[in-house]
């Protein structure tokens, strides 16, 4: 599999590397910076994660699930100032008696200078359910399957940053909020990051008790955590055809990472290489007064010892709507095309 990744990156850069040699006087986006913008969203993000190992002969994953809450933002963008404000909306998307409540917070940053685009991004989301219990548990039934705990805790701290290699591929156009393209555009890029994270549980061991395994004290442990750097090759592609804008980015590669499980208040800690992937799409309705787009993205995260594996992945999707106004230029560049 990692081979594959490997010839599909070259593939991109091959191809990438040809287009963005055919640099143009002309740009092949539309910038409306000095368009005052106003925008809503609403989405959604969540963080579903699982341990693999082989408690016995009917039980080898153990999944953990949290209830969503749709996300309503509002924001305004014009020149270098842009701002959002979000909120979670009233009610869960899933039945409390069966998934509980849960508490998250998903806020992060992001700017561009020239072919250099980075986030900060942190995720924190605390209630879980462990889904089926009722495989381990006789206290668990199929009408109430799931062991709801409010103290599990996963999160993601992460700094990523972009250098880009095609002048003409810019973050602002991409997304569809602050330009437009007008034709296809391709590039290879460098993704380079840094994060934090993990699972941890304030009030007992992640595993329940009835699945702890004598000969491998992991089994037992209460927090699994990771810190995790490198910097990986991707491909990004965007085009429009008449007023739809689509575009992907898409990063594969190794990462150094330090990993660490917790059992009686002590760590252990080991370090080692890991493959991750990293993948930005983006597709909607794209014109110059108004557009509705829609982002996906997805963040993998893994922490394994051997048999003992612990995978996180992160889901955010959002579709966000905006109308943008007259141009109002500076007094200065007024100044100049007169």
């Amino acid at each position: 599999m990692r081979t594959f990744i490997n010839i599909v990156i070259l593939c991109f850069f091959c191809l990438s590397w040809g287009f963005s040699q055919k640099d143009s006087t002309v740009l092949p986006y539309t910038s409306y910076r000095f368009h005052p913008i106003v925008f809503t969203d609403i989405g959604f993000s969540t963080a579903p994660a699982n341990i693999k190992y082989p408690f016995n002969d009917q039980i080898s994953k153990i999944q953990f699930r949290h209830n969503n809450k749709m996300m309503l933002g509002i924001g305004f963008s014009y020149r270098w100032i842009a701002f959002r404000v979000g909120a979670a909306l009233i009610g869960n998307s899933r039945p409390v008696s069966k998934f509980g409540k849960a508490n998250y917070i998903d806020i992060g940053t992001q700017f561009s200078i020239k072919r250099v685009y980075a986030e900060i991004d942190i995720r924190n989301y605390t209630g879980y359910v462990l889904r089926n219990a009722f495989l381990w548990d006789s206290t668990y039934s199929l009408s109430q399957p799931n062991d709801k705990n409010q103290d599990i805790n996963v999160y993601n701290i992460s700094a990523k940053m972009w250098y880009l290699h095609n002048r003409h591929f810019r973050m602002d156009p991409f997304t569809g909020n602050r330009g437009v393209y007008n034709k296809q555009v391709m590039t290879w890029y460098l993704a380079g990051r840094l994060d934090a994270y993990g699972i941890n549980n304030k009030s007992r061991s992640l595993i329940p008790g009835a699945l702890y395994d004598s000969t491998s004290t992991k089994t037992a442990s209460t927090a699994l955590s990771a810190i995790e750097f490198g910097v990986i090759p991707g491909f990004g592609y965007v085009n429009r055809i008449k007023r739809i804008q689509f575009g992907i980015m898409v990063a594969a590669g190794p990462r150094i990472q330090a990993k660490s499980y917790k059992l009686d208040g002590n760590d252990t800690g080991k370090a080692g290489i890991v493959a991750r992937y990293d993948f930005k799409a983006i597709i909607g309705y794209n014109v110059p007064r108004f557009f509705a787009m829609m982002h996906l993205e997805i963040d993998n995260k893994s922490i394994h010892f051997s048999n003992f594996k612990y995978n996180q992945t992160f889901f955010y999707f959002k579709v966000q709507t905006g109308y943008r106004f007259k141009e109002k230029l500076p007094k200065k560049l007024r100044t100049t095309q007169h």
